[in-house]
């Protein structure tokens, strides 16, 4: 079976995890790097052609996408985000694929206002399946058109999150946060004045609140990631708003790194993990740092945590998500 992957494929991102994970279950898999094939295009070099051509540049890398979707002949196409991927290219896709199936993931909300274009939107009616990590974007899926939506969690890539059992000596920070700078994120870390915290993300030279010894020089991801988490006495999640009441893709990334996760708390999190015993949760600032005082005082109680969200996160892969997401859009096991 063949399928083609569209969307940004680099080390530590989401479609190279997903590749990978169909890779294992014996697929063969098309990468149609979206991002590159843009950025190749002659006008996107020029300054500021980007902001005004964009959908220019985007019509003329449908129409590669659908020349690959011919030329590779997949059983299954598989986009992920596609915030620029027009409604004619994927309708053209369509008619190129006949009764063979058109699915997209968004690790977004298409409704979050950081995310949301105006294609991404009028393409939902399009895909003839629509996967999302957030039971509480079902509504506005449906309202918005979606033929077919089904729940497909985030998960974690077994080739670069793994368990970096390390020396309680090497511990350098009372907690770690690793991930993109938001007004919100800055904020709350901003509160932990009486902490030793390092910042890894994107985006954090623009931070108003939080010590600038703390932020890294640059992002890292998978195992750079995982490494700089170990240095934590625990790794601090903190859910976006897009995100509250939900998880994210570090919900599985911490504890499959055998990292205590401290995050945001929040309902669908706790269907995953056992607060207390498999991560810790906070809902303000005094309680985040009561928690990372706890991490920090008890070695006890952060290698009980580690230990035990480790062992519960063990099966949830994106290999496991490939079944489910094949599955349920009717492909044998």
């Amino acid at each position: 079976m063949k399928v083609l992957i569209s969307g940004a494929f680099w080390h530590g991102s989401l479609e190279e995890s997903y590749a990978r994970a169909f890779e294992t279950i014996g697929w063969k898999v098309t990468r149609f790097d979206w991002e590159q094939i843009s950025r190749a295009h002659p006008l996107s070099q020029m300054a500021f052609a980007d902001k005004i051509l964009r959908y220019s540049i985007a019509d003329r890398t449908g129409k590669w996408l659908t020349s690959a979707i011919e030329d590779t002949k997949p059983d299954l196409v598989f986009v992920i985000k596609g915030s620029r991927v027009a409604p004619e290219t994927l309708m053209n896709a369509k008619k190129i694929l006949g009764n063979r199936l058109l699915v997209n993931f968004n690790p977004d909300s298409p409704w979050d206002e950081a995310n949301k274009t105006k294609r991404i939107v009028e393409s939902i009616p399009v895909y003839d399946a629509h996967f999302t990590w957030n039971k509480q974007l079902t509504d506005s899926f449906i309202q918005a058109g979606a033929k077919s939506l089904h729940y497909l969690p985030f998960a974690y890539d077994s080739v670069l999150h793994q368990s970096l059992r390390m020396e309680e000596s090497e511990v350098k920070y009372d907690a770690v946060f690793v991930g993109t700078y938001s007004e919100e994120r800055d904020k709350l870390l901003g509160t932990l004045e009486s902490c030793d915290i390092r910042i890894v993300g994107n985006g954090w030279l623009k931070s108003k609140h939080v010590r600038r010894e703390w932020i890294s020089p640059k992002a890292l991801y998978g195992e750079n990631a995982v490494r700089i988490m170990a240095l934590g006495a625990c790794s601090i999640n903190i859910l976006r708003p897009q995100n509250i009441a939900s998880h994210n893709m570090r919900t599985f990334e911490i504890p499959a790194s055998a990292r205590a996760m401290l995050t945001t708390r929040s309902e669908e999190q706790s269907n995953f993990f056992e607060e207390g015993k498999e991560m810790e949760c906070f809902d303000g600032p005094e309680e985040l740092l009561e928690k990372i005082l706890l991490f920090k005082n008890s070695k006890h109680h952060k290698v009980i945590v580690s230990d035990n969200g480790y062992q519960r996160v063990r099966g949830e892969t994106y290999e496991k998500r490939a079944r489910t997401m094949l599955e349920l859009i009717g492909f044998p096991a």
